[in-house]
């Protein structure tokens, strides 16, 4: 048997077998001459074959390598891929305490605020955690041989600036139509003086968002559960390829954090 990573193992079944399901030269015992070079005159002229749809594991038929069914290991992977259609959920290291920037700096508290915000947002959206998203990552990354990119660059903090200033702010209380008492921010300079109301503070913001940054290393833990899944799945129930341990690899970004450390800059241009 051959040994392989469970990452190997998707990337053959997706690129080099599965493709093979669906194709025409693999249906009814393959086309006649004619309607195959129809397809290749297709292929050479616009690089591309027309209304090709994916097939039941996603892929897109391949006319050129059906000389033969899909290995069964590749069907079984498929078949284990197509199932996590099926989960109405799966989780990753976030709905809690989440910290998927531990080698950045947070003085101002801003990246857990908008890592906080951001979670409850995909959490109250669902889509990104389904088995459907699930499924159609693991199927893009095979196809692709690597996960998603986790890397991303620390944003700076700035103040929150107006008319080319930094602004002041200051927190005032009042009472809704109900007599509810509730705290409201609003400018905190005074024109007329000149000069900040007492109280007033600065605020600050991220100079650039790291919503797709955040959703990126989500991503990632999302693609390092489903390839544990499916390896435990499928070890030892293959014939011809032999599965190599996996651990799963949560947070790569985490070892960033040792290297040499630097304060977070504040941009005040």
């Amino acid at each position: 048997m051959k040994k392989v990573t469970i990452e190997q193992l998707l990337t053959w079944a997706f690129t080099q077998e599965l493709c093979k399901v669906g194709a025409p030269m693999a249906d009814a015992g393959g086309l006649g001459y004619s309607q195959a070079w129809s397809i290749t005159s297709d292929m050479a002229v616009l690089g591309t074959i027309i209304d090709r749809s994916p097939n039941v594991y996603g892929v897109i038929p391949d006319f050129i390598s059906a000389s033969s069914d899909p290995h069964p290991d590749a069907v079984k992977v498929g078949n284990a891929v197509r199932a996590m259609d099926e989960f109405d959920s799966f989780g990753y290291s976030g709905n809690g305490v989440w910290n998927p920037f531990p080698e950045w700096s947070d003085e101002q508290g801003l990246i857990a605020a908008e890592v906080a915000r951001v979670d409850e947002e995909l959490h109250l959206k669902g889509e990104r955690l389904t088995g459907r998203h699930i499924v159609n990552m693991v199927i893009r990354h095979s196809i692709l041989g690597h996960g998603p990119d986790w890397t991303a660059d620390e944003p700076k903090v700035r103040m929150v600036m107006k008319a080319g200033k930094p602004a002041w702010f200051v927190s005032k209380k009042a009472r809704d139509a109900f007599n509810r008492p509730f705290t409201f921010e609003t400018d905190g300079f005074d024109k007329r003086k000149g000069r900040p109301i007492k109280g007033a503070y600065r605020k600050y913001e991220l100079s650039a968002s790291i919503r797709g940054s955040i959703i990126s290393r989500m991503d990632w833990q999302l693609w390092q559960d489903a390839l544990h899944h499916l390896h435990s799945l499928l070890s030892g129930r293959l014939q011809a390829n032999d599965l190599q341990p996996f651990v799963p690899d949560m947070q790569p970004w985490a070892r960033l954090k040792f290297r040499a450390p630097s304060s977070q800059a504040i941009d005040n241009d």
